[in-house]
């Protein structure tokens, strides 16, 4: 069953509120639409509509407590301008010069290359790694499926076969999360 966008960051929220940590998160207010619909011409792809519900609810996290794994909720700018840094490395030769280390889990989802302009972030780690869109899938993938790509993500891994489903994976990975007062703690 799938649940709005609304009812789900309600769930996070009272998953954080009961593990003490709300404030900490730093849960930003809503984007606009029409940042929204920048964000989409910046990027050049239209985004699922339950992303643009989701940060219409939450324009990502302020501070340095991740709340998606260990990571940074991006806002519209976050998005913006790490998809933009990662476009200066596609100009480069870093996908040829990488294309024998690169594979895809499961294999044949993603394709196997250091970065691609169809793979749109949505978290950070602070260390240039990202769960995100993939817009460009290989043969067995799925457009708009999430996947964890980055700097130290040779093994590009699916995540979740789209947003709903991820946001799923991040409401359930907060009821087996601690927090230790500087930190939460949980597993995608």
């Amino acid at each position: 069953m799938k649940h709005s966008m609304t009812t789900q960051w309600q769930r996070i929220e009272d998953a954080l509120s009961t593990l003490g940590c709300l404030t900490e998160m730093a849960l930003q207010p809503g984007a606009q639409p029409e940042r929204i619909a920048e964000l989409e011409r910046h990027l050049g792809v239209t985004l699922p509509d339950s992303l643009k519900a989701f940060l219409a609810v939450h324009d990502g996290q302020d501070g340095n407590h991740g709340l998606v794994g260990g990571e940074h909720l991006l806002s519209v700018d976050g998005i913006r301008n790490e998809w933009s840094n990662w476009r200066e490395i596609d100009e480069s030769d870093m996908n040829a010069d990488s294309a024998q280390f690169m594979t895809s889990e499961p294999p044949g989802y993603i394709k196997p290359l250091y970065t691609h302009r169809s793979w749109i972030p949505l978290t950070k780690d602070w260390g240039g790694n990202h769960y995100g869109l993939d817009f460009d899938p290989d043969e067995k993938g799925r457009v708009g499926q999430v996947i964890k790509f980055g700097r130290d993500e040779d093994e590009k891994r699916l995540i979740a076969e789209d947003f709903d489903r991820f946001v799923e994976l991040v409401v359930a990975s907060l009821a087996g999360a601690t927090w230790d007062g500087e930190q939460l703690h949980s597993e995608l």
